[in-house]
């Protein structure tokens, strides 16, 4: 296995570092960090010497590491250990919580979690920061991953939830996304055009239509594009006419729905 390790920010989001690695005879010296160090093991088992004892972390756990808490990072077995780490700053983590009113940072409970929804939520949002994404997605995917991940894992005792009857603002934010699919549509636009917190927006859009606000733009726009496919026009400008980034972001996404390229299903059809 050869070692390698890259670490980027996502310009649109300075308060997350990123870091993706394999390492194999490399180890950590002692050290903190000043935010919360999330990890991702995707292969093999790390190490971690810390509150004075050793832990062994396997493929699909997390490491969750506090503020200010010492520790190292070796490799847990000869075959190394290969993962993806979300340096999360404070004051993001108030940002999101901030319907909890908490006044005193939270605290993750347990450094070794084992928790595959988490797991595969987290590591969804870490691919979304290191390629081309909808904001939608991205803002969605952080504000869910980071709630289960301190309202299940720290010492903050979450409060219930507010309840609302967002029939009719449910409706407003879809008609919003059928008339502005084409655009890359952000979470703190739906929350000043409906007046509500952008958690609330998520989970009372999802209990009312099934899915996330991100997930039916992905849909939508997706919808629209085997319209154009089906009308003749070309893979590209189809690709622009319904927002995608560009052709392969297009494609990735289509095949997630239908279980065939755009240009194969566009075959299909005049071949």
């Amino acid at each position: 296995m050869s070692e390698y390790a890259k670490i980027w920010k996502n310009k649109e989001y300075n308060n997350i570092e990123l870091l993706s690695a394999s390492f194999k005879k490399f180890s950590y010296s002692k050290h903190w960090h000043d935010e919360y160090a999330i990890g991702l093991i995707q292969k093999g088992v790390e190490g971690l010497d810390f509150n004075g004892s050793k832990i062994h972390i396997p493929q699909n756990n997390i490491v969750a590491i506090n503020p200010g808490e010492v520790h190292t990072g070796f490799s847990g077995s000869k075959h190394g250990w290969t993962y993806r780490m979300f340096y999360l700053d404070t004051q993001l983590i108030k940002e999101v919580l901030s319907e909890q009113n908490i006044h005193t940072l939270p605290s993750l409970t347990n450094p070794k979690l084992d928790d595959s929804l988490l797991f595969n939520s987290l590591l969804q949002l870490h691919i979304s920061l290191e390629e081309e994404q909808f904001t939608l997605k991205r803002d969605s995917l952080l504000i869910s991953s980071i709630t289960s991940l301190f309202s299940k894992y720290s010492n903050i005792k979450f409060q219930s939830p507010k309840k609302y009857k967002d029939f009719a603002i449910n409706n407003r934010i879809k008609d919003y996304l059928f008339d502005n699919y084409k655009e890359n549509i952000t979470l703190d636009e739906l929350s000043i055009l409906v007046k509500r917190d952008k958690y609330q927006i998520i989970r009372n859009f999802k209990v009312q239509f099934g899915i996330t606000p991100h997930q039916f733009l992905i849909l939508l726009k997706i919808k629209k594009s085997k319209e154009h496919l089906e009308k003749g026009l070309d893979i590209t400008n189809t690709a622009l006419e319904c927002g995608f980034f560009d052709q392969s972001h297009m494609s990735r996404n289509f095949k997630s729905i239908y279980g065939l390229t755009p240009g194969l299903y566009q075959n299909s059809l005049f071949s």
